[in-house]
């Protein structure tokens, strides 16, 4: 592979780059701090409430009591001014819940843990884009080169006919069947070109950057072979690691507590209030004091509707439950796959570096027969063909196995 400047972007340094820019990573850790708010708000409803209240009130005419004692010209007893104010502090606190508060923590708890997994997966989707975007702008500027180089060798081509058909030693027609090659390579050429900026494009979107920029990226230099014996443990690391199932597993658990949750409301409620007050009135002896109380509710019939709110909840837990064994056979799947992926290309690696010297020996091979009058002018061109067909599929081996490396990590959780 070709050589690559010193400052040249890492693949560690474009997935940091993507994590500050990208709006899906910033919207998952959005919802999880959202999460992380819900689980305090769950928490609170254990702690005292405490608040303050104040007024004034004015009334038409003093309140009385409706006594007549003629004796002594009473015709009503006041028991209250006609305008007052007052002022309280009270509090209110659960004492028995039947776990209605414990379960809903719990619940809470569950669901930060899945919105955690969550930003977890996209941050690890976002790299994988991000990998992909990064090998196929490598991919496409080796692609590019080898069109170029191509093009190089199909126009020495054509000046070597060209001057031996001055010379009287090509036909014509050698002289047309270059021409035509060349042109085919210069097709080829610009189709080349116009795939880096394609990928250079996508890539530069991924980190946030001006869509025309030029990418200069480093080379991958993963040399890892494929082992028989790494596949089961990459299976085992894919169904332990992967961030999907512990989204699932996280989701499953929070509808269970919320079922559990609406569950206890069939249970009594208990729960202690009490505060100090003050209301102005000459008429009492006492207008300020302390009070404090005990509270129960128990709801006797509500026409089964807690029970089947929490019957809905449990029954959406045991959905997640399926969907959680499924996507597990599904990792399993995917690891399977990257991982005969990885293998295939590396083995086509091989095949890919011997069939490139094979065609740069047959092309050097048909210019001296060709030179010689031994050899058609088809059999250069198709020579030249093949060494650059040679050299295509050895950069796309190469790339597919880093590819296939990288997807296999993202499948394994390891990426």
């Amino acid at each position: 592979m070709c050589n690559r400047s010193i400052a040249s972007e890492t693949l560690a340094q474009a997935w940091a780059s993507a994590q500050q820019v990208d709006h899906t990573v910033a919207a998952a850790a959005e919802r999880e701090a959202a999460a992380r708010d819900g689980l305090a708000a769950a928490e609170a409803h254990r702690l005292p409430n405490v608040s303050l209240s104040a007024g004034y009130t004015r009334l038409q005419s003093e309140p009385a009591a409706a006594i007549a004692i003629p004796a002594l010209h009473i015709n009503g007893l006041p028991f209250a001014q006609d305008e007052a104010y007052s002022a309280a502090v009270s509090f209110s606190a659960p004492l028995f819940t039947a776990g209605r508060i414990s379960h809903g923590i719990a619940a809470a708890g569950a669901m930060t843990d899945a919105a955690r997994a969550a930003s977890a997966l996209s941050k690890q989707e976002l790299k994988l884009a991000v990998a992909e975007a990064y090998v196929n702008v490598l991919r496409a500027q080796h692609l590019n080169g080898v069109a170029t180089s191509h093009v190089t060798a199909i126009t020495r081509h054509a000046d070597d006919v060209e001057q031996l058909y001055k010379q009287g030693y090509a036909a014509r027609h050698d002289v047309l069947a270059s021409q035509v090659a060349l042109a085919d390579a210069r097709q080829q050429a610009l189709q080349a070109a116009n795939g880096v900026a394609l990928a250079s494009a996508a890539y530069n979107r991924l980190l946030g950057r001006p869509q025309d920029a030029p990418a200069d990226l480093a080379e991958l230099n993963d040399t890892e072979e494929p082992s028989a014996s790494q596949l089961a443990g990459l299976i085992a690391a894919g169904r332990a690691q992967r961030n999907e199932l512990a989204q699932l597993g996280a989701q499953e658990t929070a509808l269970r507590r919320q079922s559990d949750s609406v569950a206890a409301q069939r249970a009594p409620q208990v729960g202690v209030n009490g505060g100090w007050g003050k209301l102005q009135n000459r008429y009492l002896v006492e207008d300020k004091g302390w009070w404090i109380g005990v509270a129960l509710k128990w709801d006797l019939f509500d026409g089964g509707l807690v029970k089947r709110e929490s019957a809905q909840l449990a029954s959406n837990a045991r959905a997640v439950a399926e969907l959680r064994a499924d996507a597990a056979d599904k990792i399993e799947l995917q690891v399977r796959q990257a991982w005969l992926r990885w293998q295939e290309a590396a083995a086509r690696i091989d095949v890919a570096r011997a069939a490139l010297a094979q065609a740069d020996e047959t092309l050097d091979l048909s210019r001296e027969r060709y030179r010689a009058g031994l050899a058609p002018n088809s059999e250069v061109l198709d020579a030249e063909t093949r060494r650059a067909g040679a050299y295509a599929n050895r950069d796309n081996a190469w790339y597919d196995r880093a590819l296939a490396r990288l997807r296999l990590q993202y499948a394994s959780g390891s990426l």
